[in-house]
């Protein structure tokens, strides 16, 4: 994460990474999103951002104060889904891929992409988000540039 942090101008700010089942994550979805259902990963920023990759400068330059934010990943959920993408053949929907660079739909292996989930998850924490078609372009390309740079694109 911290080469992550690194790319993205944040390398004295912390992160919060929690590693969680399904059933912590359907109930966090529940209640921080109203979807009641697992998902891979869920962001949590702690400061606003002025614009996508720009965080509105701290008040005080205390340690504590510069943190991004918390991410939780649900491991087996992950690794689930890896092994039902690998057992389908890997076809471009731009509606179904809302939310991080395809690349993803190309690694089988459950480490690597949770390395991409941690690169998508970061994103949003420091202001990029992918509901809008011009938020998701921006965010995409942000997210492929940073994968292309730390080796994980298929």
């Amino acid at each position: 994460m911290s080469k992550i942090r690194s790319l993205l101008g944040y390398e004295k700010y912390s992160v919060t990474l929690t590693l969680v089942d399904d059933e912590e994550m359907r109930a966090t979805n529940k209640d921080t999103r109203d979807i009641d259902a697992p998902t891979d990963i869920l962001s949590f920023p702690f400061a606003d951002a002025s614009e996508p990759g720009r965080l509105l400068e701290p008040d005080l330059e205390i340690p504590e104060l510069l943190h991004l934010g918390e991410m939780l990943v649900d491991v087996p959920y992950v690794i689930r889904r890896t092994k039902e993408d690998e057992e389908w053949e890997y076809e471009t929907d731009e509606e179904e891929d809302r939310g991080v660079s395809g690349a993803m739909a190309e690694v089988f292996d459950p480490e690597k992409r949770i390395h991409m989930l941690l690169v998508h998850g970061m994103l949003h924490l420091v202001g990029y988000d992918h509901i809008e078609d011009d938020d998701y372009e921006l965010m995409v390309a942000k997210e492929e540039k940073i994968l292309n740079e730390l080796g994980l694109t298929p």
